[in-house]
């Protein structure tokens, strides 16, 4: 049987580390960060077949794709699915329940134990089925660090100074035993949580499982109980006062109610993967020679059973030449008819964030008489079990600490050492064809078009780290590793990466003759075109110098592409508005303006900037990113002097206060510090109601203390004041779920509107007369547009009509469907009435006249000023030459799919 592990995803600025293990039946995949599946779709391979998700962490960083794999894999009809993480995990998973629902698929979520059983006795199993056989070891970090003690007194830490000795103190098994994290589970909130996740894939196991209600609604009434004492409100959950896009049939008791608090000390799990032992091969022949018949003798052989047996054997001639036998017992042992079966080959993957998370982790390969036997270069071991790889995702300053260093050298020294290490890898592109597209088009706007950030160098080389083993080996995308045959660590590289190659090279990019000539065609026109614009002498338009980023325009799922739905506006001397953050949002941010801190301009200036994140409605695609952002500014160091403000539904709140349990992303009801203020969007609707909608689909549904919507509008007073904005309202647009759009308008006299997710919406032009710019998403093709009102989506020629309504100044369309994964062709119908004919011309692209506004297509990582818009009708068919030679380069098979806009003008 063979079996292998190869690396999805590496440790760069838009990925977390993903390791894959394949059988020939079967995938397993450890961990799924942020942009896991855009992952797959990059490296060409499919998540097809696979049984299990493990996560090292209940956490963004190791789970944030995890809602997006789940939506994914029950898409792909994946007919069940395990689920397995370190306590927490069901949290996590429970608070995805407002946007999350597959009714087909049943998900197993499977938490690790918080401890290790008795060091001398086995432990059970975390995991197992035909193929691999799976251990958790819980990671945490330990109470008191190496080298330090507490006072009896004080209990503050203090150096070591017996004798004036600095090693490490040395610690017993009794002061790890302290540190180890508490392990109480309150089994009725634990019971709450499952059913939520029993209803979010009803087709699960547990789904409406009777003992997990009972216990649900028990774990209910307690904390309504707990409510009544303490004099706090509780939210309803009266269905009357919820909305469920999903039409569930039913939903437990308190759905809509925050979720019982996670009080548990958060830890990690590492995992040890044993696969199968493959016995040696059946010796036919002998057993033959021995005389053990076919059948069940032979099965026990096989089985590893000693048998014992009457056989007939020769015994010479009689008196007249016949052959005689006779019949002898014969016992025979499995090892003199089988030859010796392979030891089942094992991969550890571990997870060390901190160096004090190390002595959680190595004490059971130390102590432990199951675990040390992997950790060993005894022969007996080695026999027994084959460490073929150890991959190790480390914190900073793990791979430095001696601690470490010496228990990786334990293992035997055919073991091979697969390293993550954010300070000790380099930070090539994980997207490459989106790159290697956007290279090209940097060639005809570099500003626009920026050549996205990355660096093919470590800030600390690995092989400079003292005292490692010597197989040791940097982690990176595509690396594959055969334990069943065992084999050396390998990259693939041929067919998947075009970008580095030829960023790095001296010669550049080559353009088809077509491209080239289109692209020296665009740039002219444009110039001649900014030279008019200069020689006007006209004044500047207000907001001219403000930026709009596209950071994600797909819809639904990312595509090697396009990323989901995510615009940043950037307005020079106020700061920065994000609007919507889809899943990996944060990559995105990264690679368009660096992570070197040396740089005027760097992502983190941009999020330290951030002023205001609008998410306009609750479908994954435009929130499943802001978890992570949040998690990454609460990280800055120096912190923020600014609040953040964040804009949105109460049901983002509440999964964002829900997934806070675990993890600190600085949600902060204190106006005068610099956390997240929360803010509810009917709370800012554009026609100023005194409360909210007391009934129907727009009501809140719940009574929590930061739903106030006199809070919320003081909050948004300061928060325009920070922006030198005159006012920012909601809109209520025609979708799926509840969703608003924005308008937001500057005291400079410039505005913006943000259509978010919608139909053709009135409410929207009325909302906003003049916008100097319209935002509205384009998902479908004028010939779609049936389906588009199926899916409360809008055409791209709705959306133009909805911004000559509105009399936009400028359009520009985005969130375009997965349909059209590259490019959409528009041909624009012009009359003619001279001639009495009609003309399809695609090479201006415009809904619009010249005077009176501008319409563009929005790409990722277009970055363009509000009054540079106009030159991306005039780079269009530039734009669609350079794509379908990159489509072509790219090596897919696949026809591009083109939806053609049918525009009238008269």
């Amino acid at each position: 049987m063979m079996w292998n592990a190869s690396v999805l995803s590496t440790a760069s600025s838009d990925t977390e580390p993903s390791i894959v293990v394949t059988f020939d039946s079967f995938k397993y995949l450890f961990n799924a960060g942020e942009n896991t599946c855009r992952s797959f779709l990059q490296s060409q391979r499919n998540w097809r077949r696979t049984k299990a998700l493990f996560f090292t962490g209940a956490s963004t960083e190791r789970a944030g794709g995890l809602a997006g794999m789940l939506m994914t894999f029950a898409d792909a009809t994946i007919p069940r699915l395990d689920v397995v993480g370190p306590p927490g995990l069901k949290h996590f998973m429970a608070a995805m329940r407002f946007y999350t629902y597959r009714p087909a698929m049943p998900v197993n979520p499977i938490e690790t134990p918080s401890s290790l059983p008795n060091l001398s006795s086995v432990p059970e199993p975390i995991y197992k089925d035909e193929n691999i056989t799976v251990y958790s070891i819980p990671v945490y970090p330990s109470k008191v660090e190496e080298g330090e003690a507490l006072t009896t007194d004080t209990g503050k830490r203090k150096r070591s100074e017996e004798s004036g000795d600095q090693r490490p103190a040395k610690r017993s098994n009794t002061t790890h035993e302290s540190a180890i994290p508490s392990a109480s589970i309150d089994e009725e909130a634990q019971a709450f949580r499952s059913s939520m996740i029993d209803t979010m894939f009803p087709a699960s196991p547990g789904g409406r499982d009777i003992e997990y209600t009972q216990k649900a609604k028990r774990g209910k009434r307690k904390r309504e109980q707990l409510t009544k004492e303490t004099k706090a409100p509780i939210a309803t959950d009266s269905s009357k006062a919820n909305f469920d896009e999903y039409r569930r049939p039913s939903v437990p008791q308190g759905f809509y109610s925050q979720l019982p608090k996670f009080t548990q000390t958060p830890i990690g799990s590492s995992y040890l993967i044993v696969g199968p032992r493959v016995r040696g091969k059946f010796d036919a022949d002998k057993a033959k020679e021995l005389g053990i018949p076919q059948g069940k003798l032979r099965a026990q052989l096989i089985k590893g059973e000693t048998i014992t047996f009457t056989a007939k054997v020769d015994d010479g001639v009689d008196e007249q030449g016949k052959k005689k036998t006779k019949e002898v017992t014969r016992t025979v042992k499995p090892e003199e008819i089988v030859g010796q079966s392979d030891a089942p080959g094992a991969v550890l993957i571990l997870d060390v964030p901190t160096p004090a998370h190390i002595p959680s982790l190595t004490e059971p390969f130390a102590n432990s008489t199951f675990f040390k036997r992997f950790r060993s270069n005894a022969r007996e071991d080695n026999t027994e079990f084959a460490v073929r790889s150890v991959f190790h995702i480390c914190g900073n300053g793990v791979l430095d600490d001696e601690r470490y260093k010496a228990f990786m050298n334990g293992f035997c020294d055919s073991t091979h050492h697969i390293v993550a290490s954010r300070q000790h890898s380099p930070d090539p592109v994980t997207f490459t064809s989106a790159a290697y597209n956007q290279l090209r088009l940097s060639q005809l706007d570099s500003e626009i078009f920026r050549v996205p950030s990355f660096s093919l160098t470590p800030k600390r080389d690995l092989a400079c780290v003292q005292g490692l083993p010597s197989n040791v080996h940097q982690l990176v995308a595509n690396q594959h590793m055969s334990i069943r045959p065992p084999g050396e660590p390998t990259v693939e590289t041929e067919g998947v990466d075009r970008f580095h190659p030829i960023v790095m090279s001296s010669e550049g990019i080559s353009l088809s003759e077509d491209t080239l000539s289109r692209f020296e065609e665009a740039k002219k026109r444009v110039a001649d075109m900014a030279r008019e614009k200069e020689n006007s002498n006209d004044p500047k338009c207000p907001g001219a110098d403000v930026r709009i980023i596209s950071l994600g325009t797909g819809s639904a799922t990312p595509s090697k592409y396009r990323n989901v739905s995510g615009t940043l506006i950037m307005i020079p001397n106020y700061g920065n508005i994000l609007l919507d953050c889809g899943e990996g949002t944060w990559g995105q941010l990264c690679r368009h303006f660096g992570t070197d801190e040396g740089k005027e301009e760097n992502v983190q200036k941009v999020l330290r900037d951030l002023r205001v994140v609008y998410i306009s409605h609750i479908h994954g695609d435009h929130h499943m990113g802001v978890a992570n952002l949040l998690r990454k500014r609460k990280q800055l160091t120096p912190e923020p002097s600014e609040p953040l403000y964040l804009v949105s539904i109460r049901a983002l709140h509440l999964y964002l206060r829900e997934l806070s349990d675990l993890q600190d992303m600085g949600i902060s009801d204190d106006p005068s510090k610099n956390g997240v203020m929360t803010i509810l969007s009917p709370s800012l609707h554009w026609r100023d109601f005194p409360s909210y909608p007391e009934s129907g689909l727009w009501q809140v549904g719940g009574n929590e203390p930061w739903l106030d919507i006199e809070l919320s509008r003081e909050k948004a007073r300061a928060m325009c004041e920070k922006l030198g904005l005159k006012s920012f309202k909601t809109v209520d647009v025609r979708h799926r779920t509840r969703c608003y759009g924005a308008v937001i308008c500057h005291k400079d006299g410039w505005s913006i509107v943000y259509s978010g997710d919608t139909m053709p919406s009135d409410s929207l032009v009325y909302a906003s007369p003049s916008a100097t710019v319209l935002i509205h998403e384009a998902t479908m093709a004028d010939d779609q547009e049936e389906l588009a009102a199926k899916k409360a989506h809008s055409t791209i020629g709705q959306a133009l009509d909805i911004g000559r309504r509105m009399k936009a100044r400028n359009i520009l369309l985005t969130h375009f469907s997965a349909r059209y994964p590259k490019i959409i062709t528009y041909k624009s119908k012009q009359w003619h009435s001279d001639q009495g004919t009609e003309e399809e011309k695609v090479e201006e692209i415009t809904g619009f006249d010249p005077d009176e506004g501008v319409v563009a297509i929005a790409f990722d990582h277009a970055d363009m000023k509000i009054g540079d818009m106009w030159k991306i009708n005039y780079y269009l068919p530039a734009l669609q030459s350079s794509f379908q030679q990159t489509v072509a380069e790219d090596g897919e098979d696949e026809e591009l799919e083109e939806a053609t806009m049918q525009v009238d003008t008269m």
